[in-house]
């Protein structure tokens, strides 16, 4: 379709990069050419500079300096001018791992800020949403009763009466009620409603929870392993949570999309960066080199 192409063109992620690594570059190049422009022995404390120090002055103490303190604040903004110049003409920013790390966040905040100008078309979160239908799903639940046996209390006859009264559950007329008082103790309740794997997690352990999720519904099984012991258990039913409806979580699928599309933004920025350069690895290898963030 003729008339559809330049709009595919126009959303396409490539040339997005390029564009927002021009602005980048752009805005190097200002930068550098003012830096360069101004005379070493120059200070400029402009207009723009006072009002930046005297809003972040009024941010934190919720009112305006007073003349002595706004003359202390630009005092110390020289001070601060000088004494980075006279670092980065001794070289003080060579090899710090800590001023590495920093200007390289900076750089990916710049890149990450103009990729954030990309919103996505309606069409664009619907076909996200239906690739990640998994990640705005609810969770399944089981509603269980278990009966424990301790095998500090009873040792090695932990297994066989487990069997024994695995085989006496299974013959009970009400197979949860009539359960009540058999097997032994334990600080956790015997009844379960509507729980999800994460919540049977965090009581038992995820090997217990992973287990009671494969187990079939409506009889006795077990025994399943926990941190505590020994349980039989008794799944009453799984519920199987609906799919999700798109305009119920469509906030999310957007923040979602920005999310991935902002790894995707910095991950090709920073490949075209490295194009640019002849990596070496002094260690004797030669396994090709992958930027990650």
């Amino acid at each position: 379709m003729v008339g559809g192409r330049p709009m595919t063109i126009a959303r396409s992620p490539l040339l997005h990069f390029l564009v927002i690594g021009a602005v980048i570059y752009l805005l190097y190049g200002i930068t550098d050419s003012e830096t360069t422009s101004v005379s070493p022995g120059t200070i400029t404390v402009t207009t723009g500079d006072i009002e930046w120090l005297e809003s972040s002055w009024q941010k934190r103490w919720s009112r305006p300096p007073t003349p002595d303190e706004r003359k202390g604040l630009i005092d110390q903004f020289v001070r601060e001018t000088v004494m980075y110049r006279e670092a980065l003409a001794m070289g003080l920013d060579q090899d710090d791992v800590i001023i590495r790390r920093r200007l390289t966040q900076k750089l990916e905040f710049l890149f990450q800020d103009l990729a954030d100008t990309v919103g996505p078309t309606d069409q664009e979160l619907r076909e996200y949403f239906e690739a990640n239908q998994d990640r705005y799903r609810e969770l399944d639940v089981v509603t269980l009763t278990h009966v424990f046996l301790d095998p500090d209390r009873r040792g090695d006859q932990t297994l066989a009466d487990a069997g024994a009264l695995l085989a006496e559950l299974t013959a009970l007329d009400d197979p949860t009620q009539d359960a009540a008082g058999l097997g032994d103790q334990l600080m956790l309740q015997r009844y379960y409603p509507q729980h999800s794997e994460p919540d049977i997690a965090r009581l038992f352990g995820h090997e217990f929870a992973r287990s009671v999720f494969e187990l079939e519904p409506g009889q006795w099984c077990g025994p399943v392993l926990s941190g505590y012991g020994m349980h039989l258990v008794y799944v009453h039913d799984r519920l199987q949570a609906p799919p999700p409806s798109f305009d119920a979580v469509v906030e999310q699928v957007r923040e979602n999309w920005r999310t991935d599309q902002r790894q995707s933004f910095n991950d090709e920025f920073v490949a075209n960066l490295l194009s640019r350069y002849d990596v070496k690895i002094e260690d004797g290898t030669s396994d090709e080199v992958v930027a990650k963030r």
